[in-house]
């Protein structure tokens, strides 16, 4: 019996190669009788030829069934003469000319090189080389059922492909319209985004005048801060000297009134002894009276102890006068110092404030250098 390697598969695909088809295995040396391969062909009705291997192994040749038994039988002496000798001498009468292809050509293109075969040989099997040294029959049946196989299997790949083509075509179709949508969305955000850029541009253009404004501002404001700076110095050490010469003043006036107070304290004391003498007078004038009285001689003494009574009398009113004077100097006095105190605390502030507005104007230059910068 012929052996089968490969048996066909139920389906096959278009990369189906000639390996994975139902192979025969019959293949003979040279030297094998022809009577051993007549013997096989005849007890294997299967077998649709033998392949003819030389010393090396490789292909010979490729007798086919037909070819063996017609030549034999229809030669007169045929089977005398061929029977004994080896399959050698047949090949070199029939059976060079044969389809060798190696074992990974696919079903389709096996099929068309054996199809374009002369008409006396379109039906001889197909030499398959499954390796270096290794050969198969591949009968035309079985080639075409594999190619119908190949075809139907192609054409429902085909309808697969139509169906999956279909759904492409459908999904394209809703990419179509997605992308009109998408694109209707781009146009009109690329109106809004030109309005954007013409509206950004505006506002660049107005911050730029602002940059430009703030600029010339800035130049301005450290020139009118220099001119401060150097006014400001002048008026404050004026300010800062006329408020010194003020406070010396003050001063001045305080130690005047301390020394006012003084002086009125030495004239209360002249006023009170001026007082005791007023009494010292009376009192004098009052023993004279007595004594005039008891010498009962008015006369001149009567008119010096009148007269010295009235000016006891008039010391009295003066000493009063001085006294009344003395204390209305002293109130004013001390009004004028509280002044001077209250005038002298003013001065001060005014003092602390020139000396924080300095410091405000100098922090501020320092700003606008480090802002120049």
């Amino acid at each position: 019996m012929a052996t089968l390697t490969n048996p066909p598969t139920p389906t096959l695909s278009i990369n189906t190669k000639l390996r994975d088809l139902a192979l025969v295995d019959f293949q003979v040396s040279e030297s094998t009788p022809c009577e051993n391969v007549v013997r096989r062909l005849e007890d294997d009705p299967s077998l649709s030829g033998v392949i003819v291997l030389d010393e090396q192994s490789r292909v010979q040749g490729m007798l086919t069934r037909r070819a063996i038994l017609e030549w034999m039988l229809s030669k007169p002496y045929g089977l005398d003469v061929f029977l004994k000798r080896p399959i050698s001498s047949l090949v070199e009468f029939h059976g060079r000319d044969f389809l060798l292809l190696p074992g990974d050509c696919d079903v389709i293109a096996a099929a068309s090189q054996a199809f374009r075969r002369p008409q006396e040989t379109i039906y001889d099997p197909v030499v398959v080389q499954v390796g270096s040294q290794d050969y198969r029959l591949l009968d035309v049946p079985v080639l075409l059922v594999a190619q119908s196989q190949v075809h139907l299997a192609t054409q429902r790949k085909l309808q697969e492909q139509q169906e999956e083509m279909q759904r492409i075509l459908a999904e394209l179709e809703q990419e179509k319209n997605r992308s009109l949508q998408y694109a209707r969305d781009l146009e009109r955000q690329k109106a809004e985004i030109l309005s954007q850029n013409i509206a950004l541009d505006r506002e660049r253009r107005q911050a730029q005048q602002r940059s430009e404004e703030l600029a010339r501002l800035n130049d301005r404001i450290i020139e009118i801060s220099s001119v401060l700076s150097e006014k400001g110095k002048s008026t404050f050490a004026a300010t800062f000297a006329g408020v010194e010469a003020v406070r010396r003043l003050f001063q001045e006036i305080a130690d005047s009134n301390q020394e006012l107070s003084r002086e009125l304290k030495e004239i209360n004391t002249i006023v009170d002894l001026i007082v005791e003498v007023a009494g010292y007078i009376r009192l004098l004038s009052f023993n004279a009276a007595v004594e005039a009285n008891r010498s009962g001689g008015g006369g001149g003494f009567g008119a010096i102890a009148q007269e010295i009574r009235k000016l006891a009398g008039r010391t009295t009113e003066a000493s009063n006068r001085i006294r009344g004077l003395a204390e209305r100097i002293q109130r004013q006095s001390q009004s004028t110092l509280q002044s001077a105190q209250a005038s002298a605390e003013m001065v001060q502030s005014l003092y602390q404030q020139a000396q924080s507005a300095q410091a405000a104007l100098e922090e501020l230059q320092a700003l606008l250098e480090r802002a120049q910068v």
